[in-house]
């Protein structure tokens, strides 16, 4: 399966959650584009070539996917993640969601996904062939 991994990956906790994701989901046999991998260091990086290049690579992905994977930890803690499922969702590609921290999430989040996880457990034992739905079912913000 091809999946992109949306999350930020601003500080030393977000990269622990994408370093292990990236690895579980590629040890589970899935091809992965993270887009902390594809930074284009071509173009001077903040430049308008670079951002104009990124987000048409970034955006790309999300349609080449099979699966969108988000991984977030707060109500808003990151728009490029969320702008990333809001596009994955209207294209009609499956939205997972990885909160490894539970912290209550939007309802914009929970109700457009198709799957939620709290733990790397969860992830590892879900059958993405399958793919049963697997809702988030606590309080929305």
């Amino acid at each position: 399966m091809k999946i992109y991994l949306a999350s930020p990956f601003f500080n030393d906790e977000e990269l622990k959650h994408v370093d292990e994701l990236e690895k579980v989901l590629r040890d589970m046999g899935h091809t992965v584009f993270s887009p902390r991998e594809a930074q284009l260091p071509e173009f001077p990086f903040g430049s308008f070539e670079w951002r104009t290049n990124v987000f048409r690579n970034d955006l790309n992905h999300i349609k080449w996917a099979d699966v969108v994977i988000g991984i977030v930890k707060d109500n808003y803690d990151d728009t490029g993640t969320a702008w990333e499922l809001g596009a994955a969702y209207i294209l009609g590609k499956p939205v997972y969601l990885y909160n490894p921290t539970g912290n209550i999430i939007n309802l914009m989040l929970t109700d457009s996904l198709h799957a939620y996880f709290e733990s790397i457990e969860e992830i590892k034992a879900y059958d993405f062939d399958e793919a049963p739905a697997k809702p988030y079912m606590k309080e929305v913000k």
